[in-house]
């Protein structure tokens, strides 16, 4: 599949989309007098089934199609949605409006409701990001230096330089969250040097947090173990109780509602995987050997233990749970934070460990989110890709390597650069404008 085709409207903005679709459609409400009740911002539309049906109608004569919009991405309260597309538009873009322009909900009374569903969670949710620029000379540098210095052989994959290449994958993450999760707080990137020069550090919506910020000792700096790292995030300043945490290669297929992630209640939503971790010592990745140190800790605490992997998706996460981490086990968590890289007596905070301790204490349980995962260096990778781009969008993907160490990384690159442009072909309000 070819993926070298310029994407239509890749230099337009998510917002200016919005504006222009609303325009339209406002137009087409006044001249058939639908009635219905208008958000301030003019992008949602409430009314009756009955006069939804006439709408749609209506639009349908004008050119403008309406798609249904998943149950997962409404409250418990809407009995159906429906979003505005140009019917020109192919299929498979049809997919991006979803969240792009207006939106119809349909109300048994026909008004929107200001009454939460009890089953909707309706408190705030901040988005966390963890990003390093692999290619950032003094970062290169500082790695290879503490390279030198480490006295212990070294897991597997522990030091990849693969690990930390980079494909823009953080513009196109943002992309698919500004359309996709508009709910979201407030954005909190991690870094440990200057931000890409694309990123707009002036958006409001978006703060950028230095590892000195959260490290309680920052003479563990600089680290390149993103175990330490993220077993630090529970120490970014004003963070909500509730929040996601995710790596810049997730993204986010269509819309969903908060309570993909959580309960009402707040409990968190964990993605299982199938897969058990390697329990073999002399064959565990770095992934594997600190889910057994997770197992180790909680048969200490709690008399259970843990077998099955997590999906590499959006961690929910509740702060409480990771302070709590922090304070009954600070030797375990320190000496995670202490090491430079992956090593055999870390932890794997938010992405493991905070969910199965979350369970043991009632506070979080299996979701079921629909994933796909894709291994940027398996030779099927470019199929891979064409099925995602035209077939049923997941809640979220992963575009990963495993396979292929650092051959044909070239190849990689444009192939899921001309994947993430056509999948996400809109600019981001967390972008410069060029």
């Amino acid at each position: 599949m070819d993926f070298s085709r310029k994407p239509p409207n890749a230099e337009r903005g998510l917002n200016a989309l919005r504006d222009e679709q609303t325009r339209i459609v406002r137009r087409i409400v006044i001249e058939s007098d639908t009635p219905c009740v208008v958000s301030d911002d003019g992008r949602t539309l409430t009314m009756t089934a009955a006069a939804c049906a006439r709408l749609r109608e209506q639009l349908a004569e004008r050119g403008i199609d309406s798609l249904s919009i998943e149950a997962d991405a409404l409250s418990r309260n809407i009995i159906a949605g429906w979003s505005c597309a140009d019917k020109a538009v192919s299929l498979r873009q049809r997919d991006l409006h979803e969240t792009l322009g207006v939106r119809i909900l349909v109300t048994g009374d026909g008004k929107p409701y200001t009454v939460p569903n009890i089953l909707d969670f309706d408190a705030p949710v901040d988005l966390v990001y963890t990003w390093v620029d692999g290619a950032d000379a003094q970062w290169q540098d500082e790695r290879a230096h503490a390279l030198a210095a480490v006295d212990t052989t070294l897991l597997p994959t522990a030091a990849d330089a693969v690990r930390y290449s980079s494909n823009d994958e953080l513009k196109y993450s943002l992309r698919s969250v500004e359309a996709f999760l508009p709910w979201v707080n407030h954005i909190y990137l991690v870094m440990g040097q200057q931000p890409p020069v694309w990123l707009n550090t002036d958006h409001p919506g978006l703060t950028v947090v230095d590892h000195a910020e959260i490290f309680a000792n920052t003479g563990n700096l600089p680290t390149f173990n993103s175990h330490a790292i993220e077993a630090q995030l529970h120490r970014i300043r004003e963070l909500s109780e509730h929040f996601i945490y995710m790596n810049d290669d997730v993204f986010f297929g269509k819309p969903v509602s908060p309570s993909l992630f959580f309960t009402r209640g707040g409990q968190t939503r964990f993605q299982l995987s199938t897969q058990r971790f390697e329990t073999e010592v002399g064959r565990a990745l770095p992934v594997d050997v600190a889910a057994l140190n997770n197992s180790e800790l909680l048969q200490v605490e709690f008399g259970v233990q843990s077998t099955l992997k997590f999906k590499h998706v959006a961690h929910p996460q509740r702060r409480s749970v990771l302070e709590r981490i922090e304070a009954r086990h600070p030797v375990e968590v320190a000496t995670t934070v202490s090491s430079k890289f992956r090593g055999t007596n870390d932890l794997s905070i938010p992405s493991s460990l905070a969910h199965y301790y979350g369970a043991a204490l009632g506070m979080a349980v299996p979701g079921d989110a629909s994933y796909k995962y894709v291994d940027v260096g398996e030779e099927s990778a470019q199929l891979n890709l064409a099925k995602l781009l035209w077939g049923k969008r997941p809640h979220m993907l992963c575009l990963n390597q495993v396979s292929g160490g650092d051959k044909d990384l070239e190849r990689q690159r444009t192939m899921v650069t001309h994947y993430l442009r056509q999948a996400y072909p809109w600019r981001s309000s967390f972008e410069r404008v060029p």
